[in-house]
């Protein structure tokens, strides 16, 4: 055989090789195309988006009654959205069904036949266009103004006379953070080029709390453990009693799963490492949140079956709100039995609350601390035309007996306040007081 003849056949192999292997992909690809009743324009029931699912492309907007923004855009392939961006798509009846990962409850949304018209027909923002979608998106999701005596409208006025005939970025961003002041919410944030603000000041020993953790891990019998796909680090006090700090409410787990996965692995690990404890003390202090799931998940570690914890409400429009989603903490195969202590402070936050909410339900378990942030609802995330962002709450989250603890938190069934003096002298007063709690159980 000539070389000549190789090289057609060489050719030849690796022209068949594409082709079946495009073949491959195509059919893959097809697999997960979003079938015809998928296809169309959805507005979903609260959370602002426009969804526009194509043969070729699934598009998020995220829309006010004045703007139309892209969001996220993704090939029309739903194995992909799924696995690498964590969206899901169903059509239940007339609805499309949108189940995001590591939330607990699904979006809703509704068929439309067009786009909205301010999707179609936008026009270039200046401050003032840009204060109105920062309003606006507050107006129509934020559900917390009466709690906090804040009076939107006012704030509507006062910041459109302030802004008049400014185009100084700097001056709009200052109009804006004293627009939320008195919004004592920790997902009440803006975020520009020239620094994040939120309403709501952190407590005065929060820059410490690394140093905090090095003196509470001095009372632990040997070095502290990590699990390394979590935020969590545990050890053994004495007295048998386990120690496990929780600094937030997310895992890292394999790529295309959900958190909650993960923390069910963590759960197992710190069942089994401390099922002979006679007493366990939970560390929620600097825990500013993350996941539900993963949250009650954890909180799981002290259950043999699920439970209910509460329920959350979203606000769809101003002064409507979605009927109740349960909130469900998750029992797990080999719980911990032992008498519990859930340590909390003002800098508890988000889904450690919800963590907070769940557990107080359990015979076993005893809340000491300080009242929670008392910022349970989800986070809505925005961008601005002028591409800054923002967050807000947007939910409402009641306990079994109906009580809300947004704007308050939720109180201990001990009060004891952080003392960070006691800390700057190498003692955790509060951790104290929870073992003595413990040896007198």
């Amino acid at each position: 055989m000539t070389l000549s003849d190789m090289i057609v056949r060489v050719l030849r192999l690796i022209g068949a090789a594409l082709v079946v292997t495009g073949l491959a992909l195509g059919a893959l690809w097809w697999s997960g195309k979003p079938p015809k009743d998928l296809q169309g324009i959805w507005i979903t029931n609260g959370y602002g988006l426009v969804v526009q699912i194509t043969p070729f492309t699934i598009a998020l907007h995220e829309i006010t009654p004045v703007s139309c923004l892209p969001s996220l855009s993704l090939p029309a392939h739903l194995g992909m959205a799924r696995r690498l961006a964590g969206y899901s798509f169903d059509v239940q009846g007339d609805d499309l069904t949108i189940g995001v990962a590591d939330v607990l409850d699904d979006v809703r949304a509704y068929r439309v036949d067009a786009l909205p018209d301010q999707c179609l027909h936008g026009k270039m923002a200046g401050p003032l266009e840009t204060f109105d979608v920062f309003w606006r998106t507050f107006d129509t999701h934020y559900p917390n103004f009466a709690l906090f005596g804040v009076d939107w409208e006012a704030r509507r006025t006062e910041a459109l006379e302030a802004l008049a005939g400014s185009f100084d970025p700097q001056h709009l961003s200052d109009v804006m953070a004293r627009s939320v002041r008195g919004l004592e919410d920790a997902h009440v944030n803006l975020l520009t080029p020239s620094g994040d603000f939120s309403p709501l000041a952190p407590a005065p020993w929060d820059r410490d709390q690394r140093a905090f953790w090095q003196v509470t891990d001095s009372y632990l019998l040997a070095e502290r453990q990590f699990i390394e796909t979590s935020g969590v680090r545990h050890g053994w006090l004495a007295g048998e009693i386990a120690y496990i700090g929780l600094h937030h409410m997310e895992t890292e787990p394999p790529l295309g799963q959900p958190m909650a996965d993960e923390a069910v692995r963590v759960v197992a690990q710190l069942s089994e490492i401390y099922a002979s404890a006679k007493g366990v003390i939970v560390d929620l202090r600097t825990n500013s949140g993350g996941s539900d799931p993963v949250a009650l998940t954890y909180a799981g570690l002290f259950s043999a079956t699920d439970w209910p914890a509460g329920s959350k409400r979203t606000q769809i429009l101003k002064g409507y709100m979605t009927a109740p989603t349960p909130v469900t903490g998750r029992g797990s195969p080999a719980p911990i039995v032992a008498p519990v202590v859930v340590l909390t402070s003002s800098e508890t936050a988000s889904s450690a609350e919800i963590f907070v909410m769940a557990a107080r339900e359990l015979d076993q378990v005893t809340v000491m601390g300080e009242n929670t942030t008392g910022s349970l609802s989800d986070v809505m995330v925005r961008t601005l035309p002028n591409k800054w962002q923002f967050t807000l709450s947007h939910q409402v989250y009641t306990s079994v007996r109906g009580e809300n603890f947004e704007g308050a938190g939720i109180p201990p069934d001990l009060p004891y306040a952080v003392d960070a003096t006691g800390f700057s002298q190498g003692k955790d007063t509060m951790l104290e007081a929870a073992l003595a709690h413990l040896s007198n159980r």
